[in-house]
C-alpha cells in the first residue's frame, strides 16, 4: 500500500483526537491525488507519446510512399507518347524550342463506355431519316458520351447501354440487332475509317506523371539540356527549352519507377525555322480542307470521321501553298480550332498535300462535336501571337475562311504584330457570307469593293485647285466690246408671277381605320433583307477602321476569294515588293 493508502488508515483509525485525524486525513488525501496525477503525467510522456511519434511517423513515410507511388498506378506497359512537332528559333541569347507531346494509353474499345460512344457515333452514318428532334437527341448523348470520364457519369447521363429510345421509333442501342442494322445499311470501310479516325478520342491520358525532356546535338557527344515536367490533368505537356546550341533532337522520358518493367522513351528530330524570309499561318478547317463548319452537324461528322482524303480537298490551295514553297521558300504554319485528338489524321492529310509546317491545335475538353464550332478566335490568337513573337524579323500571310472568326482573329494579330503582317485572305466557303445562297459572289464582291474603296487606295485625297491666273488687262476698245455685248437690263422682260400654292388641310379629310402601323411592309422587312451580308459589312468595315487607325491605308493586302490564282497572284505581287 503507498503513502497515501497508510496514512487515509492511520488517519480513519485514531479515535482520541478527531479533529487532528481529520485534518491529517484530508491532507494526505490531496497529496496523494496529486502525486498519482503527477505519475500519470510522466509516465504518459515517458512511455506512450513516444510510442504515438514513432506510429505517426511509420504512417506518415507511408503516406508518402503511397503519394510518390500514385501517379504510376495509372501507367501501363502499352503506355506511349504522342509528340506534336514545333519548331526551334534562334535569339538574341541562343536557342529555343518549343516541345509539345501528351503521354496516354490505347482506349479499349469493348468497354462500356467506349462501346456506348461507337454506337452513338454510329447513329450518324445511317440514312437521314430521323427528325429535328431526334437529331437534337443524338447530338445530346454523343456530347454526353464524350464528356463522361467514366462508365458511371455515362450512364447517369442517360447514355446507358441498354436502350434510349427516339422520337419516331428511332433507338440508340448497342444490342446485336442495333448492330446488324447498322451494318446492314453501311459501308464497311466506312466504319473501319470512323473506328480508326476516332482512335485519339478514345485514348485514356496518364496524368501527373514526371517526364524528362533532353535536347541535345549528337548521341553519346555534343551539347546537352535537361528539364524536368509533369503532364497536366490531361496527359499533355508544353514547355520551351532554351540552349546555347542548334539542337538537334529531342528525347522524352517517362520517368518512372525503378522497378517498373519497362523504360518508356522516344527521340524526335527538331525543325528549325530560319528567322528570316516569309511564312503563312494557315487555318485548316474549310480553308485547306473541306468540313462544312458552317453546315449541319450529320454532315460534318461525316466528313470529318468517314469521308476519305479526296472529298476534303479546295481545289487550288495545294497549288497555291506548293507554289509559295517552292518558289519563294515559305514557312508554313498551321494554327486550327481541331482537337488534338484528331491530329494524326490531319498529319497525314497534310503531308500528302501541303507543305509540311507545325501544327498547333486545341485541346478537346469533352464535348466532340462543339469542339468544331466552338469560337475559335481567342484560341487561334494565342498561337498565332506567339509565332509571331518568335519570328520578329519574319513577313507572314495569315489565310483562313469566313466560317469561323478568322477575319476577327487575323485584324488582332495585325494590330499588335502590324510591321510582320503582309497579306490577310479569307477564303468564302458556302453559306458563310449570306442568307440566300445564290447572293454569295456578290456579297463577296461588295467586300472586297469595300475594301478597295476605304483601305486601299479607292479614296483619294482631293488635290487643292489650281492657282487661277492673273487677270488679264483689257484695252479700252475691248471693255467696250465687252458691255456692248452684254444685254440692257430695259430689254429683259418680267416674268408674271406665279399664283400662290393651295393651303393645305391640316389633317387628312379621312383615315381608313383598315390599315395598321405595318402598312409600309416592315412586318416583312426579314423575308428580304440578308442579315448575315449585312453583319459581314459591318464586320468588315469595323476591322478596316481599326487597321486605318494603326498604319493608315493600303499597309497590307486583305482579300476575301473563292479562286485561289487570285490569292495566289496577290501573294506573289506582295512578295516582290517586299523583296525590292
Amino acid at each position: 500500500m503507498d503513502a497515501y493508502g497508510e496514512e487515509f488508515t492511520t488517519g480513519t483509525t485514531s479515535t482520541n483526537d478527531s479533529h487532528t485525524s481529520t485534518t491529517t486525513t484530508t491532507a494526505s488525501a490531496g497529496l496523494g491525488r496529486r502525486q498519482r496525477f503527477m505519475n500519470l503525467v510522466k509516465t504518459t510522456k515517458n512511455v506512450y507519446l513516444p510510442s504515438l511519434t514513432s506510429t505517426i511517423s511509420q504512417k506518415t513515410e507511408s503516406f508518402r510512399s503511397h503519394e510518390e507511388y500514385q501517379p504510376f498506378y495509372n501507367l501501363s506497359l502499352d503506355s506511349d507518347i504522342v509528340f506534336y512537332p514545333t519548331y526551334t528559333t534562334q535569339t538574341d541569347k541562343g536557342y529555343e524550342t518549343s516541345v509539345r507531346f501528351v503521354l496516354c494509353a490505347p482506349g479499349n474499345p469493348h468497354s462500356r463506355r467506349n462501346r456506348i460512344l461507337l454506337s452513338l457515333c454510329r447513329q450518324y452514318l445511317l440514312p437521314r431519316n430521323v427528325s429535328d428532334m431526334d437529331q437534337e437527341i443524338l447530338d445530346a448523348k454523343l456530347n454526353d458520351a464524350f464528356a463522361a470520364s467514366d462508365t458511371r457519369s455515362l450512364v447517369s447521363n442517360g447514355s446507358s447501354d441498354n436502350a434510349s429510345t427516339m422520337t419516331g421509333g428511332s433507338s440508340i442501342s448497342t444490342g446485336t440487332n442495333d448492330a446488324e442494322s447498322i451494318h446492314n445499311s453501311m459501308v464497311q470501310n466506312e466504319y473501319e475509317t470512323l473506328k480508326e479516325r476516332i482512335a485519339g478520342f478514345l485514348e485514356r491520358k496518364i496524368v501527373n506523371i514526371p517526364i524528362i525532356v533532353d535536347a541535345f546535338t549528337d548521341e553519346g557527344q555534343g551539347s546537352y539540356e535537361t528539364t524536368f515536367v509533369n503532364t497536366d490533368n490531361m496527359g499533355y505537356v508544353e514547355t520551351r527549352l532554351r540552349t546555347s546550341f542548334k539542337p538537334k533532337n529531342i528525347r522524352v522520358t517517362v520517368d518512372t519507377p525503378h522497378d517498373f518493367p519497362k523504360v518508356i522513351t522516344h527521340e524526335f528530330p527538331t525543325n528549325f525555322i530560319k528567322p528570316q524570309g516569309f511564312g503563312l499561318i494557315s487555318d485548316i478547317d474549310d480553308t485547306i480542307k473541306h468540313t462544312g463548319v458552317t453546315g449541319d452537324k450529320r454532315s460534318m461528322f461525316r466528313n470529318v470521321f468517314v469521308q476519305d482524303f479526296s472529298s476534303w480537298d479546295i481545289e487550288g490551295v495545294s497549288r497555291w501553298y506548293r507554289t509559295l514553297s517552292d518558289s519563294r521558300d515559305v514557312d508554313f504554319f498551321y494554327v486550327s480550332n481541331s482537337p488534338m485528338q484528331f491530329y494524326n489524321t490531319l498529319q497525314d492529310y497534310i503531308r500528302a498535300n501541303f507543305p509540311w509546317g507545325p501544327m498547333f491545335l486545341k485541346q478537346y475538353s469533352g464535348n466532340l462535336l462543339s469542339s468544331f464550332w466552338s469560337s475559335s478566335a481567342d484560341r487561334k490568337l494565342g498561337s498565332i501571337n506567339q509565332i509571331l513573337k518568335d519570328f520578329p524579323e519574319k513577313k507572314f500571310f495569315l489565310v483562313g475562311d469566313s466560317g469561323e472568326q478568322d477575319f476577327e482573329a487575323y485584324i488582332s494579330a495585325f494590330l499588335k504584330y502590324p510591321d510582320q503582317i503582309a497579306g490577310i485572305y479569307i477564303r468564302c466557303c458556302k453559306n458563310s457570307l449570306s442568307d440566300m445562297g445564290l447572293r454569295e459572289t456578290e456579297v463577296m464582291q461588295s467586300l472586297n469593293d469595300m475594301i478597295q474603296k476605304e483601305y486601299m487606295g479607292g479614296i483619294k485625297k482631293r488635290s487643292p485647285p489650281a492657282i487661277p491666273r492673273k487677270k488679264p488687262q483689257l484695252t479700252s476698245e475691248q471693255e467696250e466690246m465687252v458691255l456692248k455685248s452684254r444685254p440692257s437690263a430695259l430689254n429683259i422682260k418680267q416674268r408674271p408671277v406665279p399664283p400662290n400654292l393651295p393651303p393645305r388641310n391640316a389633317q387628312p379629310p379621312w383615315i381608313d381605320e383598315e390599315l395598321t402601323d405595318t402598312q409600309n411592309g416592315y412586318h416583312l422587312y426579314d423575308n428580304f433583307f440578308d442579315k448575315r451580308a449585312d453583319q459581314w459589312r459591318h464586320r468588315v468595315y469595323a476591322g478596316l477602321q481599326q487597321l486605318k487607325r494603326v498604319r493608315g491605308e493600303g499597309q497590307v493586302r486583305l482579300m476575301f476569294f473563292t479562286d485561289t490564282e487570285l490569292s495566289l497572284e496577290s501573294s506573289m505581287q506582295a512578295i516582290g515588293s517586299i523583296t525590292k
